[in-house]
């Protein structure tokens, strides 16, 4: 066998990507105004191929009209004028937009004039969502540690740290040093104790609070807490510790979807128990406020560890909605309070 005998063209290739409903191409052929698109096309546009034209305003057409003046428009393209990739917003037929990386390309004719165009579009509607996710959580994260002095961090089981620009601020210590060891941040006469009792805390597996005093940045020293909870797998095994620092005193709101997670995983069937006679409410009234059956709600408090996390999640912001707060506090225990 040979090369040449595999026989693999790229149109073979451009199925096989296309078949994945993230992209799609289309072409225009200029002297008889031909249009082509692929079947990919169709279904990144929503539209059924059998009833639908091809053609280049349609296409346009269906963009946000505040991102149609960054596109190409016909007359552009004749005149062999393009923009370059760009991203811009789809509104599919069925109500649904979304965000598609787009570039065009212009072919010429032996004389230089334009002969034609074709495109390429890629959804990038997820990337585009986790990428404003990101930015909104960095900005989270910064107006908690200017409010307050406080950031996040994690570490997974072997203590390889991820730490924030935050925590070098704070500190004055480089980032990739703190971030090879946490536990510079702490002074140097209660490093080895931190150490030992963090690491006492996570072999529990239990989420617990430690209250090292750390290095601050122009020399000076201050008493912190952090507060560490586990993170674990579908199988109950912690695959991560999300942790809070911030200092003594401090009632900066433990408020990050990491943090929040691993603190739900610790509430069990007691704390919902104590949760309801904070607020008089019996399982029917939980059940009703979270959106769950009566029948989940007696199996959560039968065993929690049973019900699936998203059954928890329900439950819990439901309780926080009417005032309940669930605090860890020293050893480890969870505090359920009423606000």
């Amino acid at each position: 066998m040979n090369v040449e005998s595999l026989g693999f063209a790229s149109q073979h290739l451009l199925n096989l990507i296309e078949s994945q409903g993230a992209t799609g191409t289309w072409g225009w052929r200029f002297a008889d105004n031909d249009h082509v698109w692929s079947p990919g096309l169709f279904r990144v546009l929503g539209l059924d191929p059998q009833s639908t034209r091809p053609g280049y305003d349609r296409l346009l057409g269906l963009l946000h009209p505040q991102d149609r003046e960054r596109v190409e428009t016909g007359l552009d393209l004749i005149q062999g004028v393009t923009f370059g990739q760009k991203t811009v917003r789809l509104l599919r037929p069925d109500g649904a937009v979304r965000v598609l990386s787009a570039r065009t390309e212009i072919y010429l004719a032996a004389d230089g004039r334009p002969r034609g165009a074709a495109g390429i579009v890629l959804d990038v509607t997820d990337q585009e969502r986790l990428q404003q996710a990101r930015q909104a959580d960095l900005r989270r994260r910064r107006a908690l540690f200017q409010q307050g002095r406080a950031f996040l961090f994690s570490n997974d089981p072997d203590y390889a740290f991820s730490m924030p620009q935050e925590a070098s601020d704070l500190t004055g210590l480089s980032l990739a040093d703190i971030s090879a060891d946490g536990f510079l941040c702490v002074v140097h006469e209660e490093r080895e104790h931190w150490r030992e009792a963090s690491i006492e805390g996570q072999l529990s597996g239990r989420a617990h609070v430690t209250r090292p005093v750390l290095h601050l940045a122009g020399g000076d020293r201050g008493p912190f807490e952090v507060f560490s909870v586990p993170l674990r797998d579908t199988d109950g095994v912690v695959v991560e510790w999300s942790n809070l620092t911030r200092p003594i005193g401090s009632h900066s709101p433990l408020a990050s979807d990491p943090f929040r997670e691993g603190l739900e995983q610790a509430i069990d069937r007691r704390h919902l128990r104590a949760a309801r006679a904070l607020l008089d409410w019996s399982m029917t009234d939980l059940a009703r406020a979270a959106g769950l059956s009566l029948s989940t709600v007696k199996r959560m408090e039968e065993d929690i560890g049973a019900i699936a996390e998203r059954s928890r999640h329900k439950a819990v912001d439901a309780l926080r909605r009417s005032g309940i707060r669930f605090s860890l506090m020293e050893g480890g225990v969870i505090g359920v309070g009423l606000t």
